[in-house]
């Protein structure tokens, strides 16, 4: 195993802001059950096994969308306006990514991060040079799992062929995180920039 250190990061809340609450006013609007939307943690929870499933790539972006027309009862919405909907939630975490574009000239960097087809290739495309500071891009629906199952992790540790204990990981969802550290990984909450500053010394970076 190489003794390099490798730094991985979370996307959603830790680099890429994101607000559930646009997208459940966007999608109610052309919803006859409206109602559904008033409260996002029920809406989330309602539809997770749904959501779990695209986020793992065990469903395609048009089925996904052809159920969830069809779960929330969303009248003409075609999936080119959809996409524009669902993606339309996102905001840069500026401290975050200028870190990153600093630490990328010293250190290995990556990215692991539960998503789906349509949210990272709209982020792709639209942040394309902030990703080329990322050697790997660790993917839940390219790898057909997702945190916090350990699977996740361990094919990480087996991609980058150094030791877990090398691997610094951070990620706003505590679950994730405990869940990485029961690998060996050296794993932290983010809470905040400052918080990650912190961590990042703490594992051992200047």
């Amino acid at each position: 195993m190489s003794a390099g250190k490798v730094l991985v990061f979370d996307l959603g809340r830790v680099v890429f802001d994101y607000d559930l609450n646009k997208l459940c006013e966007s999608l109610s609007k052309y919803s006859v059950k409206s109602s559904l939307f008033n409260n996002v943690d029920s809406f989330i929870y309602a539809n997770k096994e749904l959501l779990f499933k695209y986020e793992k790539g065990q469903i395609s972006s048009i089925n996904f969308y052809k159920k969830i027309i069809n779960i929330l009862s969303l009248e003409h919405l075609s999936f080119e306006e959809f996409s524009f909907i669902w993606n339309g939630i996102f905001s840069p975490i500026k401290e975050t990514i200028e870190l990153i574009n600093s630490l990328s000239k010293k250190y290995d960097l990556a990215i692991l991060s539960n998503t789906n087809q349509l949210h990272f290739d709209y982020l792709y495309k639209k942040y394309s040079d902030f990703f080329m500071n990322f050697k790997k891009i660790h993917l839940s629906y390219l790898m057909n799992t997702r945190k916090p199952e350990t699977e996740i992790y361990k094919q990480v540790i087996k991609i980058h062929n150094v030791d877990p204990q090398n691997i610094f990981f951070t990620d706003d969802n505590f679950e994730n995180v405990y869940s990485a550290m029961l690998v060996g990984i050296k794993a932290f909450q983010f809470k905040n920039f400052s918080k990650l500053q912190h961590d990042l010394k703490i594992f051992g970076l200047e």
